[in-house]
Formats: C-alpha cells, sequence, structure tokens
C-alpha cells in the first residue's frame, strides 16, 4: 500500500512547478525587462575600497542648468535602484525636467552591484537560483555608510566634475546619511539632504511586530533567497500577505501596477548582519553602530548640512514622532520638516513608501521636494526668505545616456 503524500506538501510542489519559470533565471529576466527604469541600475559602476562594483543609474536632463549639484537618489534596505522608478511619473524625471543631473545607485547586496572577483562571479550563477548569495548576509548599515556613500560621492564627481550632490535617501537610505554626515571628515560633500521616511529614534518601542518580522527574516535569510522565492508575487499574492505589505504601504495610495513591479524588479535579499544592526534600534529605539559602539541619535548635533524632512502621517513602520524626535536634535539651523496627510490637506495620509509610490505622489510631494532644492541652488542665498520659488516652464522628458 502506497502511503498519501501530505496535503500541504502536494500544494507547494504544484506551486513550486507553477512558477518554476519565473524563479529559474531571475536575475536574467530582470536585465530583460521591457523599460530600462525596471533594469537594474548599470549605466556605470562605483567602485567601493572593500571591493564592491555598485551599480549606477545615470538621467540626464535634456536642459541640464548647470548651477544645479547633482542629486543622488538611494533606497532603503532590502530594495534597489529601482525603488525611484517603478512608478510610470516618478521623482528622478521630474528632478530632470527641472534641470538636475540624477544619480540612483544600486547599494551592496543589490540590483547590479557584486562583489569583485571570484566570489561575485560565482554569485552571478547563485542569482538565477533560489540559493543565498556568498557572503550576501555579512554586510550591515556601516559598511554602506562608510564605503558606499563614499564610493558614490567620487563617482559623481568622476562623471560630472560636480564635487558636492543633494542627497535625497528614503528609509535607510536616509539613515545611511545620520551616519555618514557624523563621522566623515567630508560633510561638505552634501549640499543638502533630504530624508524621507528615516529616523535614528524611535518614539514607540519596542516594536514588536517588526522584531518578529526581522528575526524570521534572518533564518530565512540563511536557508534562501528570499526576494527571488518573492518573485512570483508580482503575478499573485496571498490575502495574509497584507498584514506585511502595510509595512511599506497603503493599498488604497499605490496602483496595483505598482506593487506587482515592486516585487517583480524592486524587492532584494535582506542581509542578516544589516537586519542585526536594526534590532536595538526596533527594541530601544536607538540607531547604533553594527558593535554598538557609536549611538548615532545622540550625535544629531553634528549634522549642519541643510536638511528636509518629509514625513507621512500614515507611516507605521517610520512614524511621525520618531521622525520629529530625531528632526529636533540635528544641529542644522536650515531645517524644514513637511507632512504628508489629510490633516495637511492632501488626498490622503501617506505610508513609507507612500512618499514616492503613491499615484498622489508626483502631484503633492515630489514638487516640494524640487522648490527645497531650488531654494538651496548654489548662489542663491537665504532664498526660503524670499517667498515660494516662482513656477517654472514646461520642459521636455529627460534622456537616458
Amino acid at each position: 500500500m502506497i502511503a498519501r503524500r501530505p496535503t500541504r506538501f502536494r500544494w507547494l510542489l504544484a506551486l513550486g512547478l507553477a512558477f518554476a519559470p519565473n524563479l529559474l533565471g531571475c536575475a536574467t529576466c530582470r536585465l530583460q525587462a521591457d523599460s530600462p527604469d525596471l533594469r537594474p541600475c548599470d549605466d556605470g559602476f562605483a567602485f567601493t575600497q572593500d571591493g564592491w562594483k555598485l551599480g549606477m543609474r545615470r538621467v540626464r536632463p535634456l536642459f541640464p542648468d548647470p548651477a544645479k549639484d547633482p542629486v543622488v537618489l538611494c533606497h532603503g534596505l532590502g530594495l534597489n535602484g529601482t525603488f525611484w522608478t517603478i512608478t510610470d511619473r516618478n521623482l528622478a524625471q521630474l528632478l530632470a525636467d527641472d534641470g538636475y543631473e540624477v544619480f540612483i545607485p544600486d547599494l551592496r547586496g543589490s540590483g547590479a552591484s557584486r562583489r569583485v572577483g571570484n566570489v561575485g562571479a560565482a554569485n552571478d550563477l547563485l542569482r538565477n537560483t533560489l540559493l543565498p548569495e556568498i557572503g550576501a548576509g555579512a554586510w550591515n548599515m556601516d559598511d554602506q555608510a562608510f564605503a558606499d556613500v563614499p564610493a558614490i560621492l567620487d563617482y559623481v564627481e568622476a562623471t560630472t566634475g560636480k564635487k558636492r550632490v543633494n542627497w535625497v535617501g528614503h528609509s535607510l537610505g536616509g539613515m545611511l546619511m545620520f551616519a555618514h554626515l557624523e563621522m566623515t571628515g567630508r560633510p561638505d560633500r552634501i549640499a543638502t539632504f533630504v530624508g524621507m521616511g528615516c529616523s535614528t529614534d524611535l518614539v514607540v518601542t519596542p516594536q514588536t511586530d517588526m522584531i518578529q518580522a526581522n528575526f524570521g527574516l534572518r533564518l530565512l535569510s540563511h536557508l534562501m533567497s528570499t526576494s527571488r522565492f518573492a518573485r512570483p508575487m508580482r503575478h499573485y499574492r496571498p490575502a495574509g500577505l497584507a498584514k506585511i505589505d502595510k509595512f511599506y504601504y497603503s493599498a488604497e495610495n499605490v496602483d496595483e501596477r505598482t506593487v506587482s513591479r515592486f516585487y517583480g524588479y524592486t524587492l532584494e535579499d535582506l542581509s542578516g548582519a544589516a537586519l542585526k544592526q536594526m534590532d536595538p534600534w526596533l527594541r530601544k529605539g536607538r540607531l547604533l553602530s553594527a558593535d554598538g559602539a557609536i549611538d548615532y541619535a545622540s550625535h544629531l548635533d553634528r549634522i549642519t548640512t541643510p536638511t528636509l524632512f518629509i514625513a507621512g502621517d500614515g507611516d507605521i513602520m517610520v512614524d511621525n514622532p520618531s521622525m520629529e524626535a530625531t528632526f529636533a536634535k540635528l544641529g542644522a539651523t536650515d531645517k524644514t520638516m513637511l507632512h504628508f496627510g489629510k490633516k495637511q490637506g492632501h488626498v490622503d495620509d501617506y505610508g513609507h513608501c507612500d512618499l514616492v509610490w503613491s499615484r498622489h505622489a508626483p502631484d503633492e510631494v515630489f514638487p516640494e521636494i524640487v522648490k527645497w532644492l531650488d531654494r538651496h541652488k548654489p548662489g542663491t542665498i537665504w532664498a526660503w526668505e524670499q517667498g515660494p520659488t516662482p513656477p517654472t516652464a514646461p520642459r521636455p522628458s529627460s534622456q537616458r545616456p
């Protein structure tokens, strides 16, 4: 008599067979995406001192303004540079239309970035499987802040001749700038800092739900590539996934097409070391260095760079009180914080990724960022005291190289 296989096993086997074509060759499929904006950032590469090559996307304006410093758009943890370009009307395009040259990096462990040498070559093969890459869990936030950020700045300077950039970071892409500006000997390389949904402080702790998710992801990361396993969710997502998705975005604000692109092109593996570094932040509300020696929340007074904070009233990952606590400690005398939600007359309360992905962001969020950057253009003195920036004439769309 033949024993019957458990029902759960049969369902998993059927699911695996159904999605096998989407899993196998995952990296190759992303390289062949219909639009360049959905592919890894590979217009060029920035090289770090610890042996990584970081993919870079360059968006050139048709009518560049030579007086404006370039803009770097930096994604957060577990994502890649397509975070900024999976919507049809995106911030990179709007900035380029206003004369800014825009650079979008794939930080280490994401997109087109890879280790140099034999390890990188082996990982290129593993990216077409469900197996985790070699050393995928070894890097942390400090590595990105102190190795990736300088490499990106060097690349932009070598490419454009500009020694300063406007840094726009979402979530961890902004948190990196807290660490970098506090500890670097060259804070002058950052002309302005725009932090979207980022903080060194968490007012309400412990964040139980996120702590549990953090622990689970750290375990899974040793066994498989979680991002490639989730790639088929571009086509189908179980109802229970909404409990996780709510931390990223608000379903009522973000188009289904954007969410599908997120799973298909933007989601990346989470480094176990980076997740471990986030643990004290989730438990005690303090962003620490990986070795615990530096409390980044205690040195915010060192940051004197002109800063704009963008906060979403519906953000449950980095809430408004946490951003306000961080904002209050900044040493910058030129600092502004803008909230986006119904209380401010906006269409809806913006969630964590809504600030970039919402169908309303191009009309409500992005113009405020562009106006603030324009007011801080080199040669513009105390422009924020002179009233709002006058409207600019529409420009044709920008172009890629």
